[in-house]
């Protein structure tokens, strides 16, 4: 992996080169779910999940979770997820979600690469119309 140079000359360490990696896959994911081009499970199966105890995991920002917040729900933002699975609940199944499901996706893929059961419940408008019964 070659490292960039900074205006000061220093280099960039390979945790940034990461970080950058992870912001653009992200930032694809978010596009392909504005172009509804990401698989969303329907509200139908996102109640049945949440009936038989699933986690509904919240990843957005802190910022957009004040603002608009989701009862019950863990919020893990997605840039901090891969480093914070141990803080998860054991032995669960997931739901994700976050504004419209392309960040959702993206921590469905990283959920499931680590061996837990989850799906992408879309946007959270979508998870608060399952939650009040709509």
């Amino acid at each position: 992996m070659r490292l960039k140079r900074t205006k000061r000359g220093k280099s960039m360490s390979k945790t940034t080169n990461t970080r950058e990696k992870g912001f653009i896959e992200n930032l694809q994911t978010t596009v392909a779910g504005l172009r509804g081009k990401l698989p969303v499970s329907p509200p139908e199966e996102v109640a049945k999940w949440l009936k038989k105890g699933a986690v509904l995991l919240d990843v957005r920002t802190r910022i957009e979770v004040k603002k608009d917040p989701v009862p019950g729900a863990i919020n893990i933002p997605l840039l901090m997820l891969k480093g914070k699975l141990s803080e998860l609940p054991k032995g669960k199944s997931f739901v994700t979600y976050c504004l419209r499901g392309g960040r959702a996706e993206r921590a469905k893929s990283i959920l499931e690469a680590n061996g837990l059961k989850v799906i992408n419940g879309g946007g959270y408008k979508a998870i608060l119309q399952v939650l009040e019964g709509k």
